[in-house]
């Protein structure tokens, strides 16, 4: 990939772009937030200070007021071999082509396609001008007809680290990144503004937990968008975005289907680097992505094209998302809700094997023999007290509870009484065994669908229950894909 020249920090005279809104972006930006940065510049300026310090100095300044990072590195790379590594550099020229007569720096930047959105941020490497007499102050700029060249080293270093990070001039309000060189020399409300802005797309759309099973779920305005999320392009089309966690190696298969709109299935890690993508623009209303995932926090996003594609799907209306997982790990079913808002640090994970526990997922045939347990992580302030444990089992609109003798009961015969699975003093990790060596095929059992639930209180607050909102699921069906 060639580099390309986005802008040019304007010298004494200025060059200013056109443009009209505050803290322009053009929604360019890097994954995580952050990049290397590498420094390499021996010297010090008239007043004593290195040029090193400077540049430290401007970083800094953009790490500590801003969502973005930069990772200083003390040594030197090759300014022009395209490796993907961002630096800057004392030049006289810009990789063999001429600086502008007010050229004062530029920053040259490389960008990749993203799935979603516009180019990513990959490589922007900043070219200061090595035949201007630099030097280092504060305050107002100190340009006359004594000093004609002398320009502040360290508020250049710093705009052009704005177009590092993916900002455009601004052509409005105060800014270090006016496209003008002048009396600004720190960063202003709105150069914070602006970056806090790039990188906050998650902020604009609904985030929630990951269901497995099947979820039941629409797109419709005034849901997020593509724009809304990525902060550049022109994609209006809407999203609806789920977060799960994993916790080691694990085989995941998502699938979409509807009647109303054409789904696709995006992964990204919590960075929203795009993993994968399935859209099978060539079946029906449908997508399904079969992917293997390592430890970590992912995204899956719900999309449709900014376009009608097929006569047949729109691009708003109901879908079903169905999400099963094979592999070692438990499901993580997260933090603690409570029935009356009390506060709590518990976490919650469950898990369902089958084979003698060599195989973990919630998706299984009815000829296979079934281990069921949950782990309650107590919160700290509840463990050593009296208490219950409940667990539930969701089966359509039926709630049944686990009794004291291991049966469970349909709620609608216990009078709205809860009826609690086992009385104890709380042990900081409470694993309970749902089900032992269940055999659906044996049950007459085909297809189902179950959402198990557990969650403890204390003796002395009986009317307040902790649990999880993310259900440990087990799905029955003939066919596993």
């Amino acid at each position: 990939m060639k580099k390309t020249f986005t802008h040019i920090l304007a010298g004494i005279c200025g060059i200013i772009a056109q443009h009209s809104m505050s803290f322009e972006i053009s929604g360019s930006k890097w994954g995580g937030a952050e990049t290397d940065f590498y420094v390499d510049i021996l010297g010090i300026s008239r007043t004593g200070i290195l040029w090193d310090t400077a540049i430290a100095q401007a970083i800094e300044d953009w790490n500590s007021t801003t969502v973005f990072n930069f990772n200083l590195i003390r040594s030197s790379l090759d300014a022009c071999s395209n490796d993907g590594l961002t630096g800057i550099f004392f030049s006289n020229d810009i990789c063999g082509q001429e600086f502008g007569i007010s050229d004062v720096a530029v920053t040259v930047q490389r960008f990749e396609r993203q799935l979603i959105g516009p180019p990513a941020l990959i490589e922007a490497d900043v070219f200061v001008k090595k035949a201007l007499d630099f030097d280092i102050y504060d305050g107002e700029n100190i340009l006359s007809s004594l000093y004609p060249d002398r320009i502040d080293f360290r508020r250049s270093v710093l705009h052009e680290l704005g177009h590092v990070i993916g900002l455009d001039h601004e052509m409005i309000n105060p800014a270090i990144m006016r496209p003008k060189y002048g009396d600004i020399y720190k960063l202003q409300r709105d150069d914070i503004l602006g970056v806090n802005t790039l990188y906050g797309g998650l902020s604009n759309c609904a985030i929630q937990p990951l269901r497995l099973g099947v979820t039941e779920g629409d797109l419709a305005y005034p849901d997020c968008t593509v724009k809304d999320l990525t902060l550049g392009g022109e994609d209006e089309s809407l999203i609806d975005i789920y977060k799960f966690s994993v916790a080691e190696s694990t085989n995941f298969i998502f699938a979409a289907t509807s009647s109303d709109v054409e789904p696709v299935l995006i992964i990204a890690d919590s960075d929203l680097n795009y993993l994968a993508q399935d859209s099978n623009t060539a079946g029906g209303c449908e997508a399904n992505l079969q992917l293997s995932l390592g430890a970590g926090d992912y995204f899956l996003i719900f999309n449709t094209f900014d376009r009608q594609i097929k006569e047949t799907c729109g691009l708003e209306g109901n879908y079903q998302l169905s999400s099963y997982y094979s592999g070692p790990s438990v499901q993580n079913l997260g933090p603690s809700v409570s029935l009356r808002g009390s506060p709590s640090t518990a976490t919650f994970s469950g898990n369902i094997s089958a084979n003698n526990g060599t195989t973990f997922g919630n998706k299984f045939t009815p000829q296979e023999t079934l281990n069921i347990s949950a782990t309650i992580a107590v919160d700290e302030n509840h463990r050593g007290r009296d208490g219950f444990i409940i667990v539930a089992a969701v089966v359509g609109d039926e709630i049944l509870l686990l009794n004291d003798i291991g049966v469970f009961v349909n709620s609608r015969t216990t009078s709205g009484q809860l009826i609690s699975h086992l009385e104890k003093k709380l042990d900081s990790l409470e694993v309970i065994q749902i089900g032992n060596n269940i055999a659906p095929a044996e049950l007459d059992i085909k297809q189902a669908t179950v959402d198990f639930f557990v969650g403890y209180g204390l003796s002395s607050r009986p009317n307040e229950i902790y649990f999880h909102d993310t259900p440990l699921n087990l799905t029955i069906s003939p066919k596993i894909d």
